[in-house]
């Protein structure tokens, strides 16, 4: 039977910046002996994807800015969980919010960490079955956002054309294809 990893012990702490999120810097004494520094991003709060689909087959997805990559992204609507909101709940309130579309249905597809050398920070990933629109948007001020409807096919040419695509997508479009229903 093999020992569990030995995880670091952190030998100082200090949080060099508090806002929206907080940039925690660490000195670490690895299992080897060496010491390292590690900088890493608090976002305390969780957030919810929701990939969508029309009864006829397609995705309802967004364009969005995103000013660190000065590009327009397609992604999947979502964003951060409330308090007290669950994935599923926090699912629906973006998709409504974002794109004007309610579902049928909606199934947990997994949950993962995206930049676990970064953040601990976890992406939930919600299933939109029979979306229909049925309002207009309600973006957030700063948010900057258009819909799309797009077909899988049509996603795989966009992907192979080298468009700008949000790794949330790409994550999704995977858990998609590897859902198996309970």
């Amino acid at each position: 039977m093999s020992k569990p990893p030995i995880i670091p012990e952190i030998l100082q702490h200090e949080i060099a910046y508090h806002g929206f999120f907080d940039v925690h810097l660490d000195l670490l004494a690895l299992p080897h002996g060496a010491k390292q520094h590690y900088t890493s991003v608090h976002l305390k709060i969780d957030s919810a994807a929701v990939l969508a689909q029309t009864p006829d087959g397609k995705l309802v997805l967004i364009k969005e800015y995103r000013h660190p990559t000065k590009r327009w992204l397609l992604s999947c609507p979502g964003g951060r969980l409330d308090t007290g909101e669950s994935p599923i709940e926090a699912a629906k309130r973006e998709l409504l919010e974002e794109t004007g579309y309610e579902a049928d249905e909606y199934i947990t597809l997994g949950t993962i960490h995206p930049i676990p050398a970064l953040t601990a920070v976890k992406v939930h990933y919600v299933l939109a079955k029979n979306a229909k629109y049925v309002a207009p948007t309600a973006h957030e001020p700063f948010e900057l956002i258009e819909l799309c409807l797009k077909t899988p096919a049509e996603i795989r040419l966009e992907l192979a054309s080298g468009n700008p695509i949000d790794g949330t997508l790409c994550t999704a479009l995977y858990l998609l294809a590897n859902y198996i229903p309970k």
